[in-house]
């Protein structure tokens, strides 16, 4: 593969391509026209699997068929036909968006779910400490958290936003405290502030060391600092929920507005 080529592939990857796929696509892009024959001593791959790669190309219209005196060629369509494919992808987010709560309600009387009983779960490395930042948005009306730093010093800076966005658009408060005296811009979110509050505690009253969550019936401990061990556990109990409420409302008191 070129440089170029290499580039090319982790940007076109999310448009859902393999990596023979961009090879071929941007093989014919360069040739304007190419036969499969010609494709397959180019990219030294099998003529067989060429058809089948072109095949899914033209199905994403990436690529069209030609037929001239010299017999079938194969032509790349501009790339702007990259816009079909977002848009469709679009599509397919929303209807996936607009079908998940009758899903997960399908799906839970399918599998006897015990809603009512205590539980916990364990969640280890970065996926899960991302996994129980995004259980969030199950709260209802509001959540209470002891952070160490915001959002931003374990997940990237653009999937942090996309949470904080989605638990804005959803209208979920949150309160947390922190020992942390300053806290510069860290969210482009216009208003956000209108729905999260973040105080100072004194580190002599309570030494933050560990991310946890407060909500529904549901304590979540995420650790995350030490040797990149991260571990998280998420217990659901409403009565152990009831007696943490408690506690951080009497820390709450005792905290001061941060200052930005």
């Amino acid at each position: 593969m070129s440089e170029q080529t290499d580039k090319l592939i982790p940007l076109l990857k999310p448009f859902g391509l393999s990596v023979e796929e961009i090879e071929i696509y941007l093989n014919l892009l360069e040739k304007n026209t190419s036969s499969a024959l010609i494709i397959s001593r180019n990219l030294h791959l099998g003529r067989t699997k060429v058809y089948r790669i072109l095949d899914k190309l033209i199905e994403k219209e990436l690529v069209v068929q030609q037929y001239n005196e010299n017999g079938f060629k194969f032509k790349a369509s501009h790339p702007s036909q990259l816009n079909f494919i977002l848009s469709k992808k679009e599509t397919e987010l929303f209807a996936l968006k607009k079908s998940l709560p009758e899903t997960l309600n399908i799906l839970e009387n399918y599998i006897n779910i015990d809603n009512s009983a205590s539980q916990i779960l364990y969640y280890r490395g970065q996926e899960g400490l991302s996994r129980v930042n995004w259980n969030l948005l199950n709260a209802k009306n509001e959540f209470l958290s002891y952070e160490v730093s915001t959002a931003d010093a374990y997940l990237p800076h653009d999937e942090a936003e996309k949470l904080r966005q989605q638990l804005f658009d959803k209208k979920i408060y949150s309160r947390s405290l922190s020992n942390l005296e300053q806290l510069g811009t860290f969210s482009h979110i216009k208003e956000i502030e209108k729905f999260q509050q973040i105080n100072f505690i004194s580190p002599k009253i309570l030494t933050i060391r560990a991310d946890i969550f407060i909500y529904n019936d549901i304590f979540t401990i995420c650790h995350y600092l030490e040797n990149k061990d991260i571990f998280c556990l998420e217990m659901k109990n409403q009565y152990l929920v009831d007696m943490q409420k408690q506690i951080f409302e009497n820390l709450w008191s005792q905290s001061t507005p941060i200052i930005k």
